[in-house]
């Protein structure tokens, strides 16, 4: 089905970056993150990211997931990127189906991380698309920053999956989208 897994770092306060986006308050957790996140990449096998994170990225060297579909979801127009990014604007559902349709062509039986950031996160889940939040919460106060969904005016529940430390204080917090009853029982059919 390749569930959207929204897997992000989070601060005690909610932040997923300072003010400015940087990411230097993770690097002293960066041994522990690297253990934990090099077997959890297996089970990825598409991309979604909103404009200003895939910018980043470019920024800091060019698309690091080489051959993986992504779906980058922007209302602004891209010049060029990777054959394997998918630029689109508009509906979420469009683009999220258009991915997973892509994946299927590559015989992908694995998941879609939402990589970034909290606008996107916010988008996505204003129309019920995320499947998963795995929150690897770092012991650090930020006090300001960008918040793990921004601009969202919804209310969903998900029900604790998991929980698994991973060192220096650092828990991965892991949350199901919890479906209607009826939804519920159309996918246990499925």
């Amino acid at each position: 089905m390749h569930l959207v897994r929204y897997h992000v770092a989070v601060s005690l306060d909610g932040f997923i970056a300072p003010p400015d986006g940087g990411a230097e308050w993770l690097e002293p957790y960066g041994n522990v993150a690297m253990g934990f996140i090099g077997p959890w990449m297996k089970q990825i096998g598409g991309v979604i990211v909103g404009r200003a994170t895939y910018d980043r990225a470019l920024d800091m060297g060019g698309w690091m997931y080489g051959k993986t579909p992504t779906l980058v979801l922007t209302s602004r127009p891209v010049e060029h990127g990777p054959q394997t990014v998918h630029i689109h604007a508009g509906d979420p559902a469009e683009g999220l189906a258009k991915l997973r349709a892509r994946m299927a062509a590559q015989d992908l039986d694995t998941d879609i991380w939402l990589y970034g950031g909290g606008v996107t996160a916010g988008l996505l889940l204003k129309h019920n698309l995320i499947d998963m939040i795995e929150l690897a919460v770092v012991p650090v106060v930020l006090g300001r920053g960008r918040p793990l969904f921004a601009d969202l005016e919804t209310r969903q529940t998900f029900e604790h999956a998991a929980s698994q430390p991973i060192g220096m204080g650092v828990i991965v917090n892991s949350y199901r989208r919890i479906l209607p009853a009826i939804s519920r029982r159309k996918a246990m059919r499925d």
